[in-house]
């Protein structure tokens, strides 16, 4: 809830991380293409995810081999040319075995059993590696070949979005015959392969509608921001607001490619949203200009939402969401079901907060559910409007539904604050819903209302590899007065069939505390970076 100020306590362990944080390298350089260029939209229990190799069975001739790192590697991204210097410096895995017909290279690195590259990739996270594609899993970031959009993205991906995996992929393997390849490793149906993004906190009130609004730019401009970087390292604060202590700021410079930032979005299979605050008629609607938070946004951001983000499907029990009472709640409702956005966890009463939103990717039915617990809205109950309110009945109740109604998985999003919306870790009260969402049957967590981005624990579950995110961050929320509510990441997470195999995270920084723009991972992007890594926990093998 924004009138909470940061508890002082907490507020200076943050500035002592972040100021560490300021001696990692420089900002860099306006990226490419040119700024004028827009770019074209187009523990739960069950068994390891580890896989066994088995001695007979015939594997594929000819394979793709995907290109991976480690998954705390800022690289996000890697050009043939770049493949070829590693694998003559001895920087390139290549799985025994195999050997690489395009490109031609010639790796001076002994080969690695293809079971064993993950390990190696464990000790060093930026070594690069040839996987088989069966082998990919969320330890082994996939890299893209690099393409033409800013920052080398766009470009061709095995485990990316539809467009991506349309493209021709350039690097291939064949068996040699001289060790036993398990079947299952280079086996890859693509038909399987689906991602999905999703964003941190959606409310552009206040900043957002002063930029769209007040100042004339018009909704357009806060949905279609492109790149950014950093005038200078981050800074203490000279003047925050009342109640919140000085803290390290960024200021960003738009570097331009505008709808950069929408597109890495859009193109996911699945891209899910988390709505902060009501929707309200656009002629019923004015930006909030009141000292004390009664936050909503016009009708006229839907069309932004499906234009411009691809939303399929959005979240709803935050803190705001009684800002404006019961109408606000019957609007937003009744406009989300107008434009056909599939929602959950607000109702007119508890029976429809609890009811699923559901996508169809891959032949797969995928249902969504949420919950709240932070202070603030009405608590949905049999004839009471409100959010569907986070306790273990209510967990239950919803994903039981899912399952009852044939969901092949089940992907749980709690708006949820540990003491705190500042605190990136998870606290004692969430470990102990995430126990209730685990024994429900939740086979991903994807959470959201902190102002800040949390770490990434990964566990082994019934299906692979079980993830919980606390939270990316803001998305279009304001927040200027910190570095860490400045900044946040689009969760990018792919799947083949309902296994996760991989987890992307793309910065980003919001200019003018109102349009995101997406940061270089190597560059101005390593801050909120690192500060994810190091709040996770991301061994989940035996």
């Amino acid at each position: 809830m924004t009138s909470s100020p940061i508890l002082r306590g907490i507020a200076t362990a943050v500035i002592a991380a972040l100021l560490v944080g300021c001696e990692n390298p420089s900002p860099t350089a306006t990226p490419g293409p040119a700024a004028s260029t827009p770019v074209t939209h187009p523990p739960t229990t069950g068994p390891s995810p580890t896989t066994e190799p088995s001695p007979t069975g015939a594997a594929a001739t000819t394979f793709s081999l995907a290109v991976v790192t480690g998954l705390t590697s800022l690289k996000a991204n890697i050009s043939l040319d770049d493949l070829v210097t590693l694998a003559g410096s001895g920087r390139l895995l290549v799985p025994c075995g195999v050997a690489v017909d395009q490109p031609a290279i010639s790796p001076t690195r002994p080969c690695v059993p293809a079971d064993q590259i993950v390990a190696g990739l464990k000790t060093d996270q930026k070594l690069v590696a040839l996987f088989p594609p069966g082998l990919v899993e969320p330890a082994t970031k996939v890299l893209p070949i690099a393409g033409d959009g800013p920052y080398g993205m766009f470009g061709a991906d095995l485990f990316g979005d539809p467009h991506s995996r349309s493209l021709p992929y350039p690097i291939t393997g064949r068996a040699t015959g001289d060790v036993a390849l398990d079947p299952s490793w280079t086996a890859f149906d693509q038909s399987q392969v689906w991602t999905m993004t999703a964003l941190g906190s959606l409310c552009a009130d206040r900043s957002g509608a002063r930029q769209a609004i007040t100042l004339g730019k018009g909704w357009d401009w806060v949905f279609d921001g492109g790149t950014a970087r950093y005038k200078s390292k981050p800074f203490l604060n000279p003047n925050p607001p009342p109640g919140i202590i000085s803290q390290p700021i960024v200021r960003p410079i738009d570097t331009g490619n505008d709808g950069a930032t929408s597109s890495l979005i859009r193109r996911a299979d699945v891209t899910l949203g988390n709505l902060k605050c009501p929707i309200l008629p656009t002629k019923d609607w004015a930006p909030n200009r009141t000292a004390a938070p009664s936050l909503a946004v016009p009708e006229a951001v839907l069309s932004r939402w499906k234009d411009f983000l691809g939303i399929d499907a959005v979240y709803l029990p935050a803190d705001h969401q009684s800002d404006r009472g019961v109408r606000g709640i019957r609007s937003t409702l009744g406009l989300l079901a107008k434009h056909g956005f599939p929602h959950t966890g607000l109702g007119m009463d508890l029976d429809e907060a609890l009811e699923p939103a559901y996508v169809e990717v891959a032949g797969l039915k995928v249902a969504f559910v949420s919950w709240n617990n932070v202070p603030g809205p009405s608590h949905a109950g049999a004839t009471t409007p409100g959010v569907a309110w986070l306790n273990k009945a209510n967990v239950d109740a919803a994903v039981g539904r899912a399952k009852t109604a044939g969901a092949d998985l089940v992907i749980c999003d709690p708006q949820w604050w540990g003491p705190d919306e500042y605190l990136p870790v998870l606290s004692a009260r969430q470990q102990r819903a995430v126990g209730w969402m685990d024994a429900a049957g939740c086979d991903q967590v994807l959470g959201g209302g902190l102002h800040v981005s949390g770490g990434v624990y990964l566990r082994s579950g019934a299906k692979g590899v079980s993830l919980v995110d606390p939270g990316p961050g803001n998305f279009q929320y304001g927040q200027d007065w910190a570095q860490e509510t400045q900044e946040g990441v689009v969760v990018e997470l792919t799947f083949r069939g309902t296994t996760l195999v991989n987890v992307r995270l793309h910065p980003y920084v919001m200019i003018l505390a109102a349009r995101a723009a997406l940061l270089d991972p190597e560059g101005d992007g390593h801050y909120v970076l690192n500060r994810i890594w190091k709040t996770s926990e991301l061994d989940y093998r035996p």
